[in-house]
């Protein structure tokens, strides 16, 4: 996993628990916190942040990594504008994830190990995406669809299935626009 993404969780929980917070959290997982964004570390690394973060904040993983996801679509847009204001609406900014998004940040990072999605559009208004991962963070991927979903304000439902935590060997996001 890139630095970055470990920044992004530091910038959250110091936002939301304080410098105390976050120091607690390096301290249970027994992390000196220094990150070079570019760089990549170990999966285990985040796993074991996230797993201290659980602790520290009293939130269950899977509510801890939706937010981080929302959080990261505010830090990503501040960090990389373009590939927001590229699409006209949600649906076509997620189409643009895997197409365009992936490909330029693997230009960038070519030993990123990222995620990859398949989508499958039934109307405008409703767009399956299957999510792909060794890592198996899907609520993170659905954290940054709720994010997205606020820059485009454009309000979502998300059903969530099938699931690899539940044995599948991908994760079903069915996002579908609310009307407003």
């Amino acid at each position: 996993m890139k630095g970055v993404v470990f920044d992004m969780l530091r910038d959250m929980v110091e936002e939301r628990y304080g410098l105390e917070g976050w120091d607690a959290v390096l301290e249970d997982a027994d992390s000196d916190g220094l990150y070079v964004s570019t760089q990549t570390y170990p999966d285990e690394e985040l796993v074991a942040l996230v797993s201290s973060a659980v602790k520290v904040t009293g939130l269950e993983a899977a509510v801890l990594l939706k937010a981080f996801g929302e959080y990261m679509a505010g830090e990503l847009y501040q960090r990389f504008p373009d590939f927001f204001d590229a699409a006209d609406d949600l649906i076509q900014f997620l189409i643009s994830v895997d197409r365009i998004v992936h490909m330029e940040v693997r230009k960038l990072y070519p030993d990123a190990a990222l995620p990859t999605f398949e989508y499958q559009q039934s109307s405008p208004a409703e767009l399956l995406m299957n999510y792909r991962s060794p890592r198996k963070m899907c609520m993170l991927a659905e954290g940054l669809i709720v994010g997205s979903s606020r820059h485009f304000e454009t309000p979502v439902a998300i059903e969530h299935s099938p699931c690899m935590h539940d044995g599948a060997d991908h994760c079903g996001l069915k996002v579908r626009l609310l009307e407003q």
